[in-house]
């Protein structure tokens, strides 16, 4: 696996969690709308109500654990990626860890450490080369 790849795993973790959470949040709303549709009580009346209910409370339940298990995932590959990062001195750690630890853009991580466009992307080429001797020792 290269550098680069390994490294943007908890950018992708935290994406797939947004995801579940977004459609977790879209079959809570869902459920919701059926139970307003279901009379004053808030108890479904008659079988067919009943079932729909039962099958998107399912639905829910299974979403719910899917997005708490991207988000577990994407807290553990933040965490293996931080250690490896915290082992690399100077301003190489320093973008790693702006890159792919806090997601700025370059634009931003260019400010943040006080360098150049050009000089902030040779030390990100360089960081990568030691994230690439680490993860693939030969």
């Amino acid at each position: 696996m290269r550098a680069k790849d390994y490294l943007k795993q908890y950018e992708e973790a935290c994406a797939r969690a947004l995801r579940y959470k977004t459609e977790y949040k879209k079959e809570e709303e869902l459920i919701d709308s059926v139970r307003s549709t279901l009379g004053g009580d808030g108890q479904p009346h008659g079988f067919d109500i009943s079932k729909v209910v039962e099958e998107r409370a399912i639905r829910l339940t299974d979403k719910f654990l899917k997005w708490k298990a991207a988000e577990l995932d994407a807290i553990e590959k933040r965490q293996e990626i931080f250690e490896l990062i915290c082992d690399i001195p100077g301003y190489e750690g320093q973008i790693l860890y702006e890159r792919y630890i806090n997601l700025h853009k370059w634009e931003e991580i260019c400010v943040l450490v006080h360098l150049s466009w050009t000089q902030t992307h040779e030390y990100h080429k360089k960081a990568l080369r030691t994230v690439q001797d680490r993860i693939e020792p030969n």
